[in-house]
């Protein structure tokens, strides 16, 4: 059978368009009580202290984590052992001693929390040079230029501040983080993901990038986090499911281990 065109558009896409089509449901949000773990950390080639994040989980949307306190986290490479402190105390934020990550090499996370043990372990791979950063005039106003760089699965984490320009009249509302995602999948709801309003700023606003690398569990998270997150509301969901992890014991989250490069770029007329 062949399916004819509609105002340029294939007859089944509009068919998928139109069942596609969803109506607003509301319901109680229902949250259980749980002791799981849930840890966010990155580990990178930067010659720095580590953060390692440990909290529970929200019980309801927008609730602020509750920290967990009191764990024994160690980082392990070969013979080396890296203990974490937390600090402040109370604050569920464990930091290493300075410690930079290298290619080829695996690091461990241990946690210790209440009797309870979880591990992860991650290795990085080598991260792509950054390409020139590109930007364009929105009238008297600027806009990034996003694209796909490179060959492997990355992101780029944009860092914008004109706070010492003559353009900011707030300190507060002189800054902003623009994070690109360039996993190198073809999905299907990405492509068709809700879309977010340009992010302006004015001339001589200065922009750090940090380009991470990513790897292949890395990858995989970070694509199911982005299906349950920023594209989903688009017209083909998938199915929601839970995101997986390379953490043991019960824990959720992700021990991300990577390589990074950066830049600064003043923006000029």
């Amino acid at each position: 059978m062949v399916m004819k065109m509609r105002n340029g558009m294939p007859a089944v896409l509009i068919c998928l368009l139109i069942t596609a089509c969803e109506e607003p449901f509301h319901a109680p949000l229902r949250s259980v009580d749980t002791d799981m773990l849930v840890v966010e950390g990155i580990l990178t080639s930067e010659n720095t202290n580590h953060l390692i994040k440990l909290s529970g989980p929200y019980k309801t949307q927008n609730e602020n984590p509750v920290p967990v306190t009191g764990a024994v986290v160690t980082i392990t490479e070969g013979s080396n052992v890296y203990p974490l402190t937390e600090s402040p105390v109370g604050s569920g934020n464990y930091f290493t001693p300075p410690v930079r990550a290298v290619v080829g090499k695996t690091y461990s996370l241990l946690i210790q929390y209440q009797g309870n043990v979880y591990s992860a372990q991650d290795s990085p791979i080598a991260v792509e040079t950054l390409r020139p950063l590109q930007y364009q005039k929105n009238k008297d106003l600027y806009t990034l230029t996003l694209s796909p760089s490179g060959q492997d699965p990355n992101f780029i984490r944009h860092t914008l501040s004109w706070a010492n320009t003559g353009a900011c009249t707030s300190v507060a509302d002189c800054e902003g983080e623009i994070v690109y995602y360039d996993l190198k999948t073809f999905d299907v709801n990405e492509i068709y993901k809700p879309g977010k309003q340009d992010f302006n700023f004015p001339s001589k606003t200065i922009v750090i990038r940090t380009k991470y690398s990513v790897s292949p569990s890395y990858k995989e998270f970070l694509r199911a986090m982005l299906s349950e997150t920023e594209w989903r509301g688009g017209v083909f969901d998938v199915q929601r499911a839970d995101v997986p992890t390379n953490l043991s014991g019960g824990a959720i989250g992700f021990f991300a281990v990577s390589t990074v490069v950066s830049d600064t770029t003043v923006i000029a007329e």
